[in-house]
């Protein structure tokens, strides 16, 4: 039967991979000299969905296209893979409900607030009522039947004396990641290797990353970063965020993960490498994988990570447009190569 669920999977991926942006596409993209100029050519390829009437390009639909996709081949996949899979395209939904915390606490523009969520056509709230909550305990009040409300819940007590948000963010974050390495440990043979292979190393890459950003900027305790990070994380566990609370360098830790980082960069600087170095061996590892036969979990993965490194670099590219920037020095920034090259 999983033969048959992935036969059905391999044909909506091949159908939808000749819709991503080709090289050429990229390489006119980077040409192109004003956010205008990106607006009119996108309207004319298979992002035209995300384009508004003005020409700007509504990044957080494109986003929604991601979770749309990922919910379609979520339908086709064996029971196993199908729960893994969907749990993963989750982080969407998080995501959302995080920035809903953040309006709530801060008191943002409920209008502009509503309008930066990523449109998620099967959600089971309504995202513009949990904006006018009002209140954080309303929030986790109306999203009561959901998995989150209990770490929200046992994270209260501290950000009610503390007022801080990193409190409830962090208790979904943790909640979200350890139920993600729970369904990647439950996966056994090829299933297994690719669930472990593409998605426990980003998750081992996601738990060095927070655990320096606590060290860097949070300046926080060596208790603190081993109680806010994940102690089963494949290839980077506790012991690893033991040696990074401890003062371990980033470069060290990088060389453990298989990632060399340039010489001579301090470790914010260091920190931003090796999210980068990071994200070009997962669209490199997708790249490589989509041209092969996908009768398995990592035929899914693999488009789905190609359709989030699309999303990725063209936020990039809309950003460094509107900042200025010149074609190479964008292109230097990018996941995918092209023909463009930074002085």
């Amino acid at each position: 039967m999983s033969l048959f669920s992935y036969a059905a999977a391999q044909g909506n991926i091949r159908a939808r991979l000749s819709r991503l942006l080709n090289r050429p596409t990229w390489d006119h993209l980077l040409e192109v000299n004003t956010p205008a100029e990106l607006g009119q050519f996108l309207a004319r390829t298979s992002v035209a969905v995300a384009v508004a009437s003005d020409g700007r390009l509504h990044l957080q639909a494109l986003r929604g296209e991601v979770a749309a996709a990922a919910g379609t081949l979520v339908r086709f996949l064996p029971r196993g893979s199908r729960e893994l899979l969907a749990w993963y395209n989750r982080r969407f939904e998080i995501e959302n409900l995080k920035t809903v915390l953040r309006a709530v606490h801060y008191g943002l523009d409920r209008p502009r607030t509503v309008g930066s969520l990523i449109p998620l056509g099967s959600t089971r709230w309504r995202w513009d009522a949990l904006v006018e909550a009002g209140s954080i305990p309303a929030v986790i009040e109306q999203i009561r039947d959901s998995p989150y409300a209990r770490p929200l819940e046992n994270a209260m007590e501290r950000y009610q004396h503390e007022r801080r948000l990193f409190y409830l963010e962090i208790a979904v974050d943790l909640f979200y990641f350890q139920r993600l390495v729970r369904l990647i440990e439950s996966q056994s043979g090829k299933d297994g290797a690719d669930a472990r292979r593409f998605l426990g190393r980003w998750i081992a890459v996601q738990n060095v990353v927070w655990a320096y950003r606590y060290r860097i900027y949070g300046r926080m305790t060596p208790e603190e970063i081993i109680n806010y990070t994940l102690h089963r994380a494949f290839s980077a566990g506790l012991d690893t965020v033991r040696r990074v609370a401890l003062g371990s360098p980033l470069a060290i830790e990088a060389e453990r993960l298989g990632f060399r980082l340039s010489p001579g960069l301090s470790e914010v600087k260091a920190l931003t490498e090796i999210e980068i170095l990071a994200e070009r061996e997962r669209f490199q590892l997708a790249s490589s994988m989509i041209g092969r036969p996908l009768f398995h979990l990592g035929g899914a993965l693999a488009y789905i990570w190609l359709l989030e490194a699309e999303v990725r670099d063209l936020i990039v590219l809309v950003e460094g447009k509107t900042i200025g920037l010149r074609g190479a020095e964008i292109a230097s920034r990018l996941v995918r190569a092209t023909g463009m090259r930074a002085a």
